[in-house]
């Protein structure tokens, strides 16, 4: 009997440790992806081509890759947007929205053209994109229409990137001035500081 009721023991103590550790684990993913979630909001000062300096509002969404410590290393885009806010008489365009990360933005007043540049961060939006052989995406807004995808117009290559591309996890200030992005632009890798028709993705 007391054997008998030693191993009922035993199997109960295993059982209940089991258990804990199911639930302590469970808990821990719980936790993982609550804390994994990004969503931040800036404003950004962007120089334009014509020499004028704006202000746009700028949203990430997405989630953070961590390291095997937890570390945040990163992070997926689910969506970014921008939103135009001009109040010199310019016509904006509705709010811009992607899982690509835009690179340049730019404004033609002879045609009134918003223009902005995109390019994929990781290599699964790539593949969702289709393995484009083309790593650029140029969207375009004429006289405060709807954007449309268009092939990437000629001079675009070789412009430097105007918009931040480097985005933090952790978020960016409340007005991120052209100075402190400068800083963090020349910390980038290449096809995320000029617009380089020639870079093959590493996918």
């Amino acid at each position: 009997m007391k054997i008998g009721l030693a191993l009922t023991t035993s199997s109960a103590v295993i059982a209940l440790r089991s258990v804990v550790r199911l639930t302590l684990l469970g808990t821990l993913a719980l936790m993982t992806v609550s804390c994994s979630r990004m969503n931040i909001a800036w404003k950004e000062e962007v120089r334009l081509s014509d020499g004028r300096l704006i202000v746009v509002k700028r949203t990430a969404k997405g989630s953070i890759t961590r390291d095997m410590a937890m570390r945040a290393t990163g992070w997926e885009p689910g969506e970014t947007t921008l939103r135009i806010t001009q109040e010199d008489g310019t016509v904006n365009p509705p709010v811009w929205r992607s899982a690509l990360i835009p690179v340049v933005m730019d404004y033609d007043s002879s045609s009134s053209t918003w223009s902005v540049v995109a390019t994929h961060l990781s290599c699964v939006t790539w593949y969702d994109m289709g393995r484009p052989a083309s790593q650029y995406v140029q969207y375009i807004s004429v006289g405060g229409e709807a954007w449309r995808v268009t092939p990437l117009q000629p001079g675009w290559d070789g412009r430097r990137a105007n918009l931040l591309t480097h985005i933090r996890p952790a978020g960016e200030p409340r007005l991120l001035r052209e100075a402190d992005k400068e800083m963090v632009w020349r910390q980038g890798s290449v096809p995320y500081k000029w617009i380089s028709t020639s870079w093959k993705t590493n996918c």
